[in-house]
C-alpha cells in the first residue's frame, strides 16, 4: 500500500515534539508531510526564541519530506508582515481551513484516492465531509501507533519529556496539555493504507 500524504492541521504536533526533543520522530514516518504557510509562520517567525529556529530550521533543512503549501490567509499575512502592519491571532487556523476547503489544497491530495492523514495536536480537531480515504490521528495517537510498531519503546516516556520538560531551552511554560491522554485519536480511514516502520529502533 501507498504511504501517506500527512497534513499538518496546527502547530501543535510540532510545538510538542520539539518540547521532547522528538522532531525526528517525524522523518521516521517516512512520509511526506504537508505545513500550511500560516502555520509555517507562527511557529517559525520568531528569532529570538529558540523553539523557533529550532523548527524552522529542521523544517528548512528537511525539504523533503516537508512541504509548504501557499494558501490565501498565509500571503496576506506575509505582505502584513512584511509591512510591520498587526497580524491576525487565528490567522494558522484560518489557513488550515482555507487549505482544507479549496480545489487546490487538500482535494488535491485527496482527489486520486491516495491516503491521506491529518496530524493534529489533540481532541480538538475535526472534519465536515471526511472522504474515505482521509486518516485522522492526534500527536499522542501517533506516539502511541509508534509504539505498537516498535519505532519508538515507550510512548508514556515521550508525552512525560512534553508535559514536564527537562531538555537544556525547554521551561514549565513550554509544557503540553493534551485533550485525549492517555490513549490519544487514531481514526483510520475506510480505504487506505497502514504503517510499518521504514527502519529498525
Amino acid at each position: 500500500m501507498k504511504r501517506c500524504t500527512i497534513v499538518m492541521a496546527d502547530a501543535g504536533p510540532f510545538n510538542s515534539l520539539w518540547v521532547a526533543g522528538r522532531l525526528d520522530l517525524l522523518l521516521r514516518l517516512d512520509m511526506r508531510i504537508v505545513v500550511v504557510d500560516a502555520v509555517y509562520d507562527e511557529m517559525t517567525s520568531d528569532p529570538a526564541y529558540l523553539k523557533d529556529r529550532e523548527v524552522k530550521a529542521f523544517i528548512d533543512t528537511n525539504q523533503p519530506p516537508f512541504i509548504v503549501e501557499t494558501t490565501d490567509i498565509g500571503t496576506m499575512e506575509r505582505t502584513k508582515r512584511a509591512e510591520g502592519a498587526k497580524l491576525k491571532k487565528n490567522a494558522g487556523e484560518l489557513a488550515i481551513v482555507d487549505f482544507m476547503s479549496s480545489e487546490d489544497g487538500l482535494s488535491a491530495y485527496v482527489a486520486a484516492g491516495d491516503p491521506v492523514a491529518i496530524l493534529f495536536k489533540d481532541s480538538g480537531f475535526r472534519v465536515i465531509n471526511r472522504p474515505p480515504n482521509l486518516h485522522l490521528i492526534s500527536t499522542i495517537g501517533m506516539l502511541h501507533g509508534l509504539e505498537r510498531v516498535g519505532v519508538i519503546e515507550s510512548a508514556e516516556e515521550i508525552v512525560r519529556a512534553m508535559t514536564h520538560p527537562t531538555l537544556p531551552g525547554r521551561t514549565a511554560s513550554d509544557a503540553r496539555k493534551f485533550t485525549d491522554l492517555p490513549g490519544g485519536i487514531d481514526e483510520p480511514a475506510q480505504i487506505g493504507s497502514a504503517f510499518g516502520p521504514s527502519s529498525p529502533l
